[in-house]
């Protein structure tokens, strides 16, 4: 591969941004381009990558930008460098030395191919996604799938999925974007933009894969607003469905499933099983979350 180009985004999050680009001065692959997209509100992240990370691009933008335009200002930046392929790392994850050695060789044996790494929890070492897959028609906008590499899955080179969780570590090449587009920045800013790309990228038959060979670990230290319901009082529950910093939040939940339900006409169904379903999520981590606190 001869230009990737890595788009990382950073809002106010030079901490983590900061582990992330450490982990790829540790990586045994180096022939690519880091480019941090700056959408925050402080000056910490210019001034940090000036002293620490001089060899890093960084491009400024608008705090409104949100993940999808941040990320699409930094796609946009790659091909207009010339990309060939390019690889979104969220700021919270830091991968492994041998990881881009892989991923990069893997993407140039199936060079039309979308393929990201396993995920890992950074500070336990466990399994977090391999394979994870959506059930619209249930309600379920994605599912984690197997938490466990077998014997079997340890043994090939990549393993076919349905979905792809968000920017961490997965490298696309430029043809993807050539025949679906960027994110979906409009109508998704923040959170479901990825499964919307992805989910449209298999609509298109692009492949998907996992490579079980490749890792990443996933800092869940800054999270969703709705990662722990269990721990919100009722206020704070209800400002999951509205606020975009929730991935729980019914505008991008509702544009999700009225884009991709299995029966058109009836994704409100979906929506309501999936707003019924966490609501009984809340009631029960709520209780268990009072019970403890006694």
């Amino acid at each position: 591969m001869n230009a990737l180009h890595i788009i990382i985004t950073d809002f106010n999050g030079y901490a983590q941004t900061r582990l992330c680009l450490k982990a790829l001065r540790a990586s045994l692959f180096h022939r690519f381009t880091a480019l941090i997209i700056d959408h925050g509100t402080s000056d910490e992240t210019r001034t940090g990558l000036a002293e620490e990370f001089p060899e890093v691009i960084r491009l400024p933008g608008s705090p409104d930008l949100w993940w999808s335009g941040a990320t699409n200002l930094g796609i946009r930046a790659a091909l207009e460098r010339g990309a060939d392929a390019i690889m979104l790392l969220n700021n919270d994850c830091y991968v492994t030395p041998e990881a881009l050695g892989n991923l990069t060789a893997l993407t140039d044996k199936h060079p039309d191919a979308v393929i990201a790494p396993v995920q890992r929890d950074w500070q336990t070492g466990r399994l977090i996604s391999i394979s994870p897959r959506t059930l619209f028609l249930l309600g379920f906008s994605s599912l984690a799938g197997p938490q466990r590499l077998t014997p079997s899955m340890a043994k090939c080179d990549l393993l076919p999925v349905k979905l792809i969780s968000g920017g961490r570590g997965v490298i696309i090449p430029v043809s993807v974007f050539e025949k679906i587009g960027l994110f979906d920045e409009k109508r998704l800013p923040h959170y479901c933009a990825d499964h919307d790309f992805y989910l449209r990228a298999n609509k298109q038959k692009i492949p998907l894969y996992a490579a079980p060979g490749a890792f990443v670990d996933i800092d869940n230290t800054r999270t969703s607003l709705a990662d722990n319901p269990g721990t919100l009082d009722f206020a704070g529950f209800l400002q999951t469905f509205r606020s975009i910093r929730s991935h729980r939040n019914l505008r991008d939940i509702t544009t999700l499933f009225k884009a991709h339900y299995p029966i058109p006409y009836l994704y409100p169904l979906g929506v309501a099983l999936f707003i019924s379903r966490y609501c009984l999520v809340y009631l029960v981590k709520r209780g268990l979350f009072l019970l403890r606190s006694r």
